[in-house]
């Protein structure tokens, strides 16, 4: 990673992390999908398949915007070398976690809606 020191050089890094983290939330759903498929069908009426799922879901959408929050904190802004370029950075790196969140639950519960006759859609509750 090169030196950012000045503010067209700050807005270069800005943008490609805007981009990491919609790919990072496309990610994340995928590896949310496939741990879901994973997960076996349970038989009986009190069957917490789904519950399970829900709880992968769930701890995919934590875990992801941390790390990604904590990679730029810690490692990306140690790469910018003024103070006022870093403030800027601390903010967009803010607004960058929360469009990696957001494309997360959209993408992920939209799909959930689409296929709800899969496991996948029943992470979203048990149809009756």
């Amino acid at each position: 990673m090169r030196k950012i020191e000045n503010l067209k050089q700050l807005q270069a890094l800005v943008g490609d992390t805007y981009m990491y983290a919609i790919i990072i939330g496309i990610a994340a759903v995928v590896i949310a999908f496939i741990i879901a498929n994973l997960i076996k069908y349970q038989g009986g009426k009190n069957s917490s398949d789904h519950i399970t799922r829900r709880i992968w879901f769930i701890v995919i959408g934590v875990i992801t915007p941390i790390a990604f929050y904590l990679y730029n904190s810690l490692y990306v802004s140690e790469f910018i070398t003024k103070a006022p370029l870093k403030a800027q950075f601390y903010t967009s790196n803010i607004f960058a976690t929360l469009a990696e969140l957001g494309v997360y639950a959209i993408i992920g519960i939209a799909t959930m809606f689409f296929m709800r006759r899969s496991k996948w859609g029943s992470i979203l509750g048990n149809k009756k």
